[in-house]
């Protein structure tokens, strides 16, 4: 009588699991990286939008300051899809503006905030202030 092997040894099934889990470790950095640079890029629209607000209100004012007695009810910054994963702020000097993101906690693994300063554009920064600060 012959005997038929049938299913998967043991040694089968874990080398299966181990190239699973190779991958698996390759991909989630990547795919984590994906996610930050993403909402990165929703807290730069976010902050450009804020930034034509702050134009607007300069050309009908030729200040920059006051602007934050304008805002919402809330004294915030309008927020668009980057409100869970980022905190709005802003600064207003007479002639200057700095609007900053600053992530949030449910922005995991992210630590870089994102800055629009009137006199350097867009930057992205360790901190919130000037200093460790690259052009977006």
């Amino acid at each position: 009588m012959q005997r038929h092997n049938q299913g998967f040894t043991l040694i089968d099934m874990m080398i299966t699991i181990i190239i699973i889990a190779i991958l698996a470790v390759i991909a989630y950095p990547s795919y984590n990286n994906y996610v930050i640079k993403a909402r990165e890029q929703n807290a730069r629209a976010d902050l450009v939008r804020n930034a034509n607000k702050l134009e607007r209100y300069y050309a009908k004012n030729n200040t920059f300051s006051g602007y934050g007695d304008t805002l919402n009810p809330k004294g915030k910054l309008e927020q668009g899809k980057s409100a869970t994963f980022f905190t709005f702020a802003g600064t207003y000097q007479p002639d200057s503006y700095r609007l900053v993101a600053t992530p949030t906690a449910a922005n995991s693994g992210a630590t870089r905030a994102v800055v629009y300063d009137s006199l350097h554009g867009m930057l992205l920064c360790e901190d919130s202030s000037a200093e460790n600060c690259d052009p977006y």
